[in-house]
Formats: structure tokens, sequence, C-alpha cells
């Protein structure tokens, strides 16, 4: 590709989900990750998927403020598909439907581990949070935003008694669904 951007460029875009850094980083970066995820078992749908969920956790790093980049997105993004596409092939593994290739290795990154481990933990929350009612829903929403216990009765016209009785039963709720799942169990063991 033609252009050419420094580190803080690609960060900055990325940041700002400026379309031409979109397409540079995918033009640029997805066939390493291509070639990797297909060297182990994987197809090109596998890899485009890997790379989607790589470029989620990048964004998300790159709007938390406190997150201190010590390596080039290139070697981040490289890292965190790679550890991504052993976590799946884990996943199948356990389930019996594939074996792993004996050559793969998580990255050296034990903060890339758990930035996957985060990201994949967020989405089960967010997976089981839309599976609650209406009301409980906006009562953690509220709560989760900081609003507190008597805000959140006020606007549910409740008392602050019963929003807390509420926020208890739902937020038990959405733990149960979520230790329930399967997919927490995997992460758990990671």
């Amino acid at each position: 590709m033609e252009a050419q951007y420094t580190e803080t460029a690609l960060l900055g875009g990325l940041k700002q989900r400026d379309l031409k850094i979109m397409k540079y980083l995918y033009t640029e970066y997805m066939p390493m990750i291509r070639d990797h995820i297909t060297r182990n078992g994987g197809s090109d749908q596998d890899a485009a998927d890997i790379f989607q969920d790589g470029m989620v956790v990048c964004f998300e790093k790159c709007a938390d403020s406190d997150f201190q980049w010590t390596s080039t997105l290139k070697t981040y993004l490289y890292a965190v598909c790679k550890n991504k596409w052993l976590m799946q092939l884990r996943k199948k593994r356990n389930r019996g439907t594939t074996s792993l290739p004996d050559n793969l290795e998580m990255s050296d990154s034990e903060n890339i581990h758990q930035d996957i481990i985060q990201h994949e933990q967020k989405e089960l929350m967010r997976k089981h949070f839309r599976t609650l009612g209406t009301d409980c829903q906006s009562i953690l929403q509220m709560f989760f935003e900081g609003m507190s216990l008597r805000k959140i009765g006020e606007t549910m016209n409740f008392t602050e008694a019963y929003a807390k009785k509420r926020k208890f039963v739902c937020q038990q709720r959405l733990i149960k669904a979520i230790t329930q799942d399967p997919l927490h169990q995997e992460l758990s063991a990671l």
C-alpha cells in the first residue's frame, strides 16, 4: 500500500475509527494473520473472524487511557490474534472436534492473554445482560453507571429499599446465568 503511517498515526486513527487507517491495517496486517491461522488448521473465514476479534481488543485498548503500549500495534495485534486462535483451538479440542498442532504456543505476554480473557468475559456479560428483562437491565445499567439506589428508586418509581432488593435479585440472575455458561468455565480454567 502506498501510505506509510507512524505508530502514533495508526493508534490515533484506530482510536478515531478512521476508515483509511482501518483499510491500511486490514491490507497490511490481515495477510500475516491469515497465514498464521491457515498454517495452523484454520480457514480464511477463521482468519477473518479472529482478525475482527483482534481489532476489537485493539479498539478497547486505544480507548483505555490507562493502557500503555509497550509494543507496536502490529506486534500487539499479531499476538492477540495468535492467542485468540489458540484459545479457539483449545475450545474445539475440549469439545472433541480438533487437535492442537504441536508447534503452537501462547504468546509470551501475559498482558495480552489477560486482555483477551477480559474481552471474552465482557462479551459473556453483555450476552447474558441482554437476556434480562428490561427492568433488570435498566436497574443494573443505572447502578453500573454509579447512580445511587435512592435515585434508581425515584427513576423506576420504587422505594429505595425495593430498588436495593430488585438490584440484588437482578444482579444474582446475571451472575447465575454467567456462571452456568460453559464459556465461563473455559475462561476460568485459562
